[in-house]
């Protein structure tokens, strides 16, 4: 029996989106109000993320309605002209990438030695997203020490200035 392995809704739901995260950072940025933010996102990845991601995975996973859904879109794509030429590459390729998530997973042996760190597009991805967070991390504290320093010196300025005009008053 085959057996799907690709993540359900519940466990893409806790994969973290470093885009969320940027889009979160730019919208208090730039002012976007709690509540229109909040709201925004709560019927985004409520309503309209989760049902995406249910029906995506249920067509996925069963192969009944998977073929159903390529012969539709086949016998669609098939009228239109110059696409038929190059369809049945592309179909071919889909059946392989669905065979690769429908087997049965290979058991990973203990004494198997670790993948070692490889150069990717996601490795590069995650590295300007981290150089990104840390950049907005050091402003943040920088902007916060300069706003503590300046209202110091405005005390400074503040007791100075009291201090004068009291002995100048009281001198007269």
């Amino acid at each position: 029996m085959l057996r799907c392995n690709l993540p359900t809704s519940e466990f893409t739901s806790q994969i973290p989106n470093p885009l969320f995260d940027l889009a979160g950072i730019m919208c208090g940025q730039f002012g976007v109000s709690f509540w229109k933010f909040f709201l925004a996102t709560f019927f985004g990845k409520a309503i309209i993320k989760t049902h995406i991601q249910t029906v995506f995975i249920i067509a996925i996973c069963n192969n009944q309605l998977l073929n159903w859904i390529e012969n539709g879109v086949v016998g669609v794509l098939g009228h239109v002209p110059g696409v038929a030429s190059f369809l049945p590459p592309v179909i071919a390729k889909l059946h392989a990438i669905r065979d690769k998530y429908l087997k049965e997973p290979i058991p990973v042996l203990p004494n198997s030695k670790e993948k070692k760190w490889d150069l990717s597009i996601a490795s590069i991805w995650n590295t300007v997203v981290l150089l990104m967070l840390l950049n907005f991390f050091v402003k943040i504290v920088n902007a916060t020490a300069q706003s503590y320093m300046r209202k110091q010196q405005e005390r400074k300025e503040a007791t100075k200035t009291n201090g004068s005009f009291s002995r100048n008053s009281y001198m007269q």
